[in-house]
């Protein structure tokens, strides 16, 4: 992990994620689980090939997949992934709405705040974070 830290910067699931964390103590990992499908399919348009290279990486799809269906493969496997590993909504961890929704404008700018959604294959505005907190509150 360290290493690829080291040589690859973090980008925006790891930006979004810490605000999660220091508002409503959510472990580290598990907030970036939270995010990960939702800002792999915010993302992905502007780096598809990339992400089907993971997914083909993954097993997820294989070469005879275009790119925009091994995307769409890699988005499915990942929200598999976290309903198999019982990753909770920020909603279902327990997070109450008022406070969640009162601060989503604030988390958005720490989280621009932090860089690293300047290292995201799409660079996101303050306005795009929080449709994405929205998105995954349930």
């Amino acid at each position: 992990g360290g290493m690829a830290f080291s040589n690859a910067s973090v980008c925006m699931v790891h930006g979004m994620s810490r605000p999660i964390g220091a508002h409503f103590h959510v472990p580290h990992g598990l907030s970036n689980a939270m995010l990960l499908p939702a800002v792999t399919a915010f993302s992905a348009p502007h780096a598809a090939g990339r992400y089907a290279d993971c997914a083909r990486a993954m097993g997820t799809a294989d070469d005879r997949d275009n790119d925009d269906t091994a995307v769409k493969k890699l988005l499915n496997e990942l929200t598999s992934l976290n309903q198999d590993l019982k990753v909770p909504s920020p909603k279902a961890y327990g997070i109450g709405d008022n406070t969640y929704f009162s601060l989503l404008e604030t988390m958005a700018e720490q989280a621009l705040a932090s860089g690293s959604p300047a290292n995201n294959p799409r660079v996101p505005n303050a306005q795009e974070i929080v449709a994405i907190y929205e998105n995954i509150w349930e």
